[in-house]
């Protein structure tokens, strides 16, 4: 007879994650950075947070109502340290974002500022409001 024990599943599934998350000296790893989507007036405004990300190694793809944010943040590992703890997130990334087509993905806007890179799509000209005169027979 064979006794359940749910801790030890748990134990298996913390062991599973930790080798799926690697630190970086022993390889690279995949991660999502944080995300902010917001909506106004001048359109669809997306905010990547990327500290420690070189502007020039971020490649932003727009194509068939999706939007494509890939970059890279690589961990350059110092000769004669001794690391305690790295809570920093290192490797590449690749997040993309289904983008209704109310919104304009051949105008993409896109800056980058302290670390954040900023995303305006603006909205497309035919879902602007119009203003109808209405004509008196």
């Amino acid at each position: 007879m064979i006794r359940f024990d749910p801790f030890k599943e748990l134990e298996e599934l913390q062991e599973r994650l930790a080798r799926a998350f690697t630190t970086p000296q022993q390889g690279p790893r995949v991660y999502a950075p944080p995300v902010d989507v917001l909506e106004d007036a001048q359109g669809l405004h997306i905010l990547v947070y990327l500290p420690g990300v070189e502007p020039e190694k971020v490649e932003v793809v727009a194509e068939e109502g999706v939007l494509s944010v890939k970059a890279e943040r690589p961990f350059e590992k110092r000769e004669g340290v001794t690391y305690h703890r790295l809570e920093g997130s290192y490797g590449a990334f690749a997040r993309s974002f289904n983008v209704p087509n109310t919104f304009d993905l051949s105008r993409v806007e896109a800056r980058f500022r302290h670390g954040v890179l900023h995303l305006l799509i603006p909205r497309a000209e035919e879902t602007r409001p119009k203003r109808i005169q209405v004509q008196v027979e």
